[in-house]
Parts: structure tokens; sequence; C-alpha cells
């Protein structure tokens, strides 16, 4: 039996009314992170955008340092529904979960967690064709 491939359009989309979606992506390159992210209201507008070098970290230490520093700013603002979408299912698996995984990154996964007493968050994967302007701001 022979399966069809079907072509999927991948896109961003607009988070639910009253909520705001966090996209963030990081990037290694020669062993040096770099991080960004961007927040869009619920008619899709840009609220904040950022950029960061983490110096030296693993890929998924830089994924949880950018979606840590996109938090930060959401908690600093006030801004408390917010869905955030990285396009590393293992962060996301990890940090929905109570594990608190490698020693690398066990200390931003804790720091992740605290910060959602202060922020209502809901995480997703999302493929990296839906979040092309995080990864662009990741390779600055």
């Amino acid at each position: 039996m022979t399966r069809k491939r079907q072509a999927v359009v991948v896109t961003w989309t607009k988070p639910p009314a009253q909520r705001y979606k966090l996209n963030t992506d990081a990037s290694v390159v020669n062993g040096r992170a770099s991080g960004g992210g961007i927040l869009r209201d619920s008619n899709g507008r840009l609220v904040f955008a950022f950029y960061k070098e983490f110096g030296e970290k693993g890929v998924l230490q830089a994924e949880a340092v950018a979606v840590l520093e996109g938090l930060q700013v959401c908690a600093a603002k006030g801004i408390r529904e917010v869905l955030v979408e990285v396009d590393s299912a293992v962060l996301v698996s990890l940090v929905k979960s109570s594990a608190l995984g490698g020693l690398s990154y066990c200390n931003l996964l804790r720091r992740i967690r605290r910060l959602l007493d202060q922020v209502s968050v809901s995480f997703k994967h999302i493929f990296c064709e839906a979040n092309m302007v995080a990864d662009r701001l990741a390779t600055l």
C-alpha cells in the first residue's frame, strides 16, 4: 500500500483574542549562541522584539535562554496571557514536564517555571517555517 504525500502549508497565525504570542528561536555558530524573539498581540501587531548574544551554550540551552528572555520582558511589561511557540519539541516537552533535564539547563527550566507564576503561558511546538521572524532574529 502506497501512501500519498500531501503538501501542508505552514504559516504563522495570530493568537486568540486577548492573548499574545511569543515566538523565540536560537542559533549556535562556532560554539557561540544567540537568540531572539518577537511578541505580537491578537491583531498580529508587534509589541516587542529582541536579539541577544548568549555566549557559549548548546542549542537546547540557547533555545531555553531565548524563551526565558522573552518571558522576562512579558512579566516586566505586565503581559499575562502568552502563547509561546518554539521549534524545539524537546524544549516544549521539558518545560511541560516536571523533569529538570540535564545539568546544563536545569537552572534555566527552573527560572522559566518560576515565571509561570507571573505569566499565564501555554507552550506549543511549531515547525520552523511558522517561526521565520524569530529564526531571523536569532541569527542577526
